[in-house]
């Protein structure tokens, strides 16, 4: 349970006969839980030390040579239209031509989860990063594929070294690649020298700019000054914006009844502020929400063991970071493979997960893979049941975060 939303709160607000009280009793209501559930403002939280760079970070973020075949950029996969992510189940990397569907129906190679948003990354108090956690600035002790080499201490700048020597993602298994595929930071370092070299190759004058910016000689740029210039745009470009939430906030905007009473069952009955809390909606924890696995998954075989991949603990199985809910209504497909199509069924697999799958189409080892998903859930027992009107209900208060 989350400490920022006292036990009274919660308590009251399941109890709520939301009938018998007023619009403005139920609005304030909903602000005193909306502030008690960490809510900051979109201005207090956009940070950008380097806000310099943006405008390279920019190119370079659109830029195909930041893969070593030219093949595949950023945004790529992270498309403004469709909310930062790419509107398809598993992201499609390098190998394919266009974006979303047509990149995956055009033979890209598959990228086994789900793309997420880049609304509010980088910003104040965001510190885990990917659905598994794979860069985790959240505790006294960091968690990176770095190890005791940390490129930067900024995770997000931490983050945006490691897309670009991902196989499949960004990378062609090719002979180089094959020799530098080695459990070792400093084989990297040569991937991330080679990919400086493209740049400079093909992105002469943004690497120029970049270091007339930073005062070095263009020859000493290194992949560093590349990904914070990237992690400067990314900042820039998906900062949280004003939403409607703000302005019920701020008491500058009213809200709808039943926006008032899905937000009434988001903070009380279906107790969805115990993980979507803080100021991006999301602890930045982990958990098992027993959406289906789609795809061949991390692990292979229609299997992706999620958290337990970075931390080897047995008890992080299946478990993957809590999203960010902002513009949620634009990121569908959901979940860490993409599984569930829709906002209706996502809420409904946290309390009621066989609702949304058919379980007499999956083989032995997807029941087997499933049964156990289904035994580590933490959601059943955290998410109260919800009628269908009632996840009407909330969806409709979700809309209040959607912004563009």
């Amino acid at each position: 349970m989350n400490l920022n939303i006292s036990f009274f709160m919660i308590f009251f607000l399941y109890l709520l006969p939301t009938h018998v009280l007023s619009e403005d009793g139920l609005s304030k209501i909903l602000r005193k839980a909306i502030l008690r559930g960490g809510y900051e403002s979109p201005q207090s939280l956009y940070v950008n030390n380097e806000e310099e760079l943006a405008s390279e970070g920019e190119v370079l973020f659109k830029s195909k040579h930041m893969s070593l075949n030219s093949d595949v950029s950023c945004s790529t996969c992270h498309i403004s239209s469709h909310g930062s992510s790419d509107g398809i189940s598993n992201a499609a990397g390098i190998g394919g031509s266009g974006e979303g569907k047509e990149r995956l129906l055009s033979g890209a190679r598959i990228v086994p989860r789900n793309t997420l948003g880049f609304w509010g990354v980088g910003s104040k108090g965001f510190k885990v990063f990917f659905w598994d956690g794979r860069v985790d600035f959240s505790h006294y002790k960091v968690i990176s594929q770095f190890g005791s080499n940390l490129p930067s201490k900024d995770p997000l700048v931490t983050s945006v070294h490691i897309p670009v020597v991902e196989i499949r993602e960004t990378l062609e298994e090719d002979a180089f690649i094959i020799s530098h595929t080695q459990e070792s930071t400093i084989t990297a370092v040569s991937v991330y020298k080679a990919i400086v070299e493209n740049l400079k190759t093909h992105e002469r004058k943004t690497i120029e700019k970049i270091a007339d910016k930073i005062g070095i000689n263009y020859n000493e740029v290194t992949y560093l000054h590349v990904a914070t210039s990237v992690a400067s745009f990314i900042r820039k470009e998906f900062q949280i914006k004003n939403t409607v939430l703000n302005e019920f906030v701020t008491n500058r905007k009213s809200l709808t009844s039943k926006q008032l009473e899905g937000g009434i069952l988001f903070y009380g009955k279906g107790n969805c502020a115990s993980c979507h809390n803080g100021p991006h909606f999301t602890d930045q924890k982990f958990y098992t929400v027993p959406f289906p696995q789609l795809g061949f998954g991390k692990n292979g075989f229609g299997i992706d063991y999620g958290r337990y991949n970075v931390t080897f603990n047995p008890d992080d199985l299946y478990k993957f970071r809590t999203p960010s809910l902002y513009n949620n209504g634009k990121t569908a497909p959901y979940g860490h493979s993409g599984s569930v199509m829709t906002l209706y069924d996502s809420i409904k697999a946290h309390y009621d997960p066989l609702s949304i799958v058919n379980i007499n189409e999956y083989d032995e080892l997807q029941r087997h893979e499933y049964y156990k998903y289904l035994s580590k859930s933490d959601t059943v027992n955290r998410v109260n049941f919800l009628t269908d009107s009632e996840v009407l209900l909330i969806i409709e208060f979700l809309r209040i975060l959607d912004f563009d």
